[in-house]
């Protein structure tokens, strides 16, 4: 009897024991893997940084692109002889300051040559004319049609056809004013002497001055960019009347005339230059 009580005894104190020891190892393992694939996930973060920083470097050619500016400037420039100039003042003395007549017909009737009436007649419609349609000025050189009209009417030709376009009819309008209007006086022997005419026959005002190179025309009262804003010069119209002159007084030879300054982009006055050598 004493024997079988003593085996009872050992086998209960190992059950306890066995159990309570494997509980503590597998938590500490646990616990380790889950901190180790934190730090690789805080490394690869790095990486991005560079990617995204790369992004804005070509972002710079975008910004300097800001080929917007131009056009700011460009609305800018327009504005500029606002500034200078009230509109109402400008189209008040306007209504005071006359063109002839037969000048302000040439240039309608040498547009009509080109593009025919019914394209001289959408001109009148975009440039706000209809009351000239199949009413033309009178073939006289009578102080009657004032600076307002004529600036509008050179604007017109500019809105359809563009700088280059409203240059060909006005320098050609030009030529033919020059040749119909002011072959009427005498020969005319210097550039201030054919400024004196264009200052009897018109309310435009031309001072002539010279360096060594060029005769150097001054015009401080323009019929032909009144009222008007542009970026470059416009004022083509006295351009052609120009080349006619010089051409009749020196026998048909051919000089460079080039605008150079211009009241409708801001300028004081408009300047053309012309070249003491002739070209041919």
């Amino acid at each position: 009897m004493p024997p079988a009580a003593k085996p009872a005894a050992p086998s209960a104190a190992p059950a306890a024991e066995e159990p309570a020891k494997p509980e503590v190892p597998p938590a500490a393992p646990a616990a380790q893997p889950a901190a180790q694939p934190a730090q690789p996930a805080a490394q690869p973060a790095k990486p991005p940084e560079p990617a995204v920083a790369k992004p804005p470097a070509p972002a710079a050619p975008a910004a300097a692109a800001p080929a917007p500016a131009p056009a700011e400037a460009a609305k800018k420039a327009e504005e500029k002889p606002v500034v200078v100039r009230d509109k109402a003042a400008v189209t008040e003395e306007g209504s005071k300051l006359f063109y002839p007549n037969k000048w302000a017909r040439i240039v309608l009737t040498s547009a009509e040559e080109v593009m025919g009436t019914q394209g001289v007649n959408a001109l009148l419609n975009m440039a706000h004319m209809k009351e000239l349609i199949g009413n033309y000025p009178p073939d006289n050189m009578k102080k009657q049609f004032d600076f307002n009209q004529m600036g509008q009417l050179q604007q017109g030709i500019w809105d359809m056809y563009g700088n280059r376009g409203a240059r060909v009819f006005a320098v050609r309008a030009g030529e033919q004013s020059f040749k119909d209007g002011l072959t009427q006086f005498k020969a005319v022997a210097q550039a201030a002497d054919v400024a004196m005419r264009f200052n009897s026959v018109s309310d435009q005002k031309v001072v002539v001055s010279e360096d060594d190179k060029h005769w150097i025309w001054t015009i401080t009262t323009c019929p032909v960019c009144w009222g008007r804003e542009t970026e470059e010069p416009c004022c083509h119209l006295a351009v052609g009347v120009l080349q006619a002159a010089f051409a009749w007084v020196s026998d048909g030879k051919k000089f460079r005339i080039l605008e150079t300054e211009c009241k409708a982009k801001g300028d004081e006055n408009c300047v053309i230059m012309i070249e003491k050598i002739p070209v041919e």
